[in-house]
């Protein structure tokens, strides 16, 4: 038996490191030579934009701005500079031993440091300067050649391990018992805690007054995005916190506090905790129910990509965010008037749809203990209690086998007469299931996206972050092309690379039994897990760079000169910005990994045969390869 730990470990670290020797062979017998840089700083970008150097190089570099005053912070090199128009001597200190700065006329250092470091303006320059950055490459770039390797690793190792083994990838055999482990069993107040009438309505209630706090700083506070709560708080901690850890490990626990549906669920109920014994018919409004062609995440699809759009001015404007979050909440509580419970979060919140497709891969679920208890309790049982509100998410606890629509919202758990709901926790990636198409888009919506946006927010192109500042560079055309990118990729491009990957694998199979739509569905779960790491590796930089910003904003939430903590004028620091890579690059190809795992788990759902299932794998695994060697493009070279 092959020991597919060592294994998959050997494997993966030997093509790094020959993938990191090979490719910088060319740089390695370079000697160090005098480089002279000249950079001009401009909204929202350098020039140049992608510095190139050898190890041991001196570099000298001179500043100047054509329009506003900027920054200049080097990872890595521990440099920070002030540059002002008009002016050629700059402001220079190394912030590591310097507090104050001193006039220079060039920088001078040796590139002593081998791989890619980002310089970024660290003075707020305008909307976009969280994003104004360039890069500095000092060749060579063993990070980025260690990391092709990586990718060479896994998918290598995946497919010797499947064709030496076909259960040492640990796959589980039929009838055999997945992993659960009951919470409730082993931490008995747990249970006690979530069943509380206050719980629930105690956490909704700290974030609506949170949303009152975001509205009113949007509209009245300051304009600058890092000077205002609303931008810092909502699109730097809570993005980061929901991606990384809510929805990995709590599924759809946002939902559970979420405080749009509010108003209009006090509306329903006219209670703020528990029903008064009464059944859940006596919920008001007018109780009208969704029309069942629109039954599914199309318009979430629709909406998220909407918002992704404006995404660039959403992120910066905190006016702009404030309006977003003032029509979600409007929005709900008119749906709740017209339609039964949350109709709003499962078909139209454009925040839920994705969280139903990711929540898929969540360590956490809310299931029954027997199934055979809630067979012969009967469909009614949990739904309409009169010691609970019943589930409001139209669902049959008792039947639930995926984490797609559950709001976490523990209300089975409190009405079920059997006591047989639990809180479990599983495996990471458990529910393997893409059922229908609208799933399967916005799959390809978020992978998508996250590469396009690695590009945009995270790349030092200039043109690109002009062409979706539509509002304040005024460019109507390049707006146009940057609209017409995302919503063809999304929508268009990637779904139909997809397409042709099923009928390749099918040709591959040379099975005429199994539909190309059917292995093109079932198989567009692979982008999950690998979207959710490249969520998660993405949203490490916004906060690590930009923390710092927060802080600042608790204690002055609108801009306005208070000071309550007396953080308020902390100086921007990054937070080991020059390391951020070694976290990016793990976390993509453990996305890959668990990506080609469960790949091969539903090609052996969909074809019989062993070598059928292999090959049909192949294209796909092949284009889960390339976004991840996309990412690591973006995040190394």
């Amino acid at each position: 038996m092959i020991n597919k730990k060592k294994t998959t470990a050997v494997c993966i670290f030997f093509t790094c490191v020959f993938a990191a020797v090979c490719f910088s062979a060319p740089f390695s017998g370079q000697k160090g030579n005098r480089k002279d840089i000249r950079i001009i700083a401009k909204r929202y970008s350098y020039q140049p934009n992608r510095i190139i150097v050898n190890k041991g190089d001196d570099v000298h570099i001179k500043f100047a701005s054509v329009d506003v005053v900027h920054g200049f912070f080097l990872e890595g090199y521990d440099i920070e500079a002030e540059i002002h128009p008009g002016k050629i001597p700059f402001k220079l200190r190394h912030p590591s031993v310097e507090k104050e700065f001193a006039y220079v006329d060039e920088v001078a250092f040796s590139a002593d440091r081998a791989g890619k470091f980002r310089y970024r303006c660290s003075v707020t320059c305008g909307t976009l300067h969280p994003f104004m950055l360039g890069e500095f490459i000092v060749r060579p770039n063993y990070p980025f050649y260690g990391s092709i390797g990586g990718v060479i690793g896994v998918f290598t190792a995946f497919f010797f391990l499947l064709l030496a083994d076909r259960n040492a990838l640990g796959i589980a055999v039929p009838h055999s018992r997945p992993f659960r482990l009951d919470l409730f069993k082993v931490m008995p107040g747990l249970k006690w805690l979530l069943t509380r009438r206050w719980f629930q309505f105690g956490m909704i209630l700290i974030n609506l007054a949170a949303l009152v706090l975001f509205l009113f700083a949007g509209f009245f506070g300051s304009p600058i995005g890092n000077h205002n709560i609303i931008i810092t708080v909502v699109w730097i901690l809570w993005w980061f916190v929901l991606v990384t850890f809510m929805i990995p490990f709590g599924a759809r626990i946002w939902c559970m506090m979420c405080p749009f549906p509010f108003l209009g669920e006090w509306f329903q109920r006219r209670r703020l905790l528990g029903p008064s014994g009464e059944a859940s018919s006596s919920v008001k409004g007018f109780k009208k129910k969704w029309p069942a062609k629109f039954s599914n995440i199309w318009i979430q699809n629709v909406l998220f990509l909407c918002l992704c759009t404006f995404s660039t001015i959403l992120v910066t404007r905190p006016v702009t965010t404030a309006f977003v979050l003032a029509g979600l909440t409007i929005t709900a509580t008119l749906i709740h008037v017209i339609y039964r419970r949350r109709t709003f979060c499962r078909y139209l919140c454009p925040i839920g749809g994705w969280m139903s497709l990711y929540s898929k891969a969540s360590m956490l679920e809310i299931r029954s203990v027997d199934n055979d208890t809630c067979k012969g309790c009967g469909s009614k049982a949990v739904i309409d209690n009169g010691k609970a509100w019943g589930c409001p998410w139209l669902i049959n606890p008792g039947k639930m086998q995926s984490n797609s629509y559950c709001g976490m919202c523990m209300e089975c758990i409190s009405s079920c007469p059997n006591s047989n709901m639990t809180l479990r926790l599983r495996p990471f990636c458990s529910d393997t299931v893409i059922e229908n198409y609208d799933e399967a888009w916005m799959g390809f919506i978020m992978i998508t996206l996250v590469v396009l946006y690695t590009a945009i927010f995270l790349g030092p192109w200039g043109t690109i972050k002009e062409w979706a500042n539509v509002t304040e560079i005024g460019n109507v055309r390049g707006f146009l092309i940057y609209c017409g990118l995302i919503w063809t990729c999304c929508l268009v491009a990637v779904p139909a690379i997809w397409l042709t990957a099923a009928w390749f694998g099918n040709f591959l199979s040379g099975s005429k039994d199994i539909p190309v739509k059917l292995v093109f569905l079932k198989y567009s779960y692979m982008l999950v897990p690998l979207g959710l790491l490249c969520w998660i590796s993405f949203s490490i930089p916004l906060f690590m760079i930009n923390y710092s910003h927060i802080i600042a904003t608790l204690s002055d939430p609108l801009g306005w000169g208070w000071n309550l903590f007396g953080k308020a004028h902390v100086q921007w620091k990054p937070m080991l910005p020059e390391y951020i890579l070694y976290v990016q690059v793990p976390l993509v190809l453990t996305g890959l990994g668990f990506s080609l795992k469960k790949g091969y788990e539903i090609s052996k759902a969909i074809f019989p045969d062993q070598r059928q299932a292999i090959v049909s794998l192949l294209p796909f695994g092949c284009l889960c390869a390339i976004i991840t060697v996309l990412m690591i493009f973006f995040y190394a070279w």
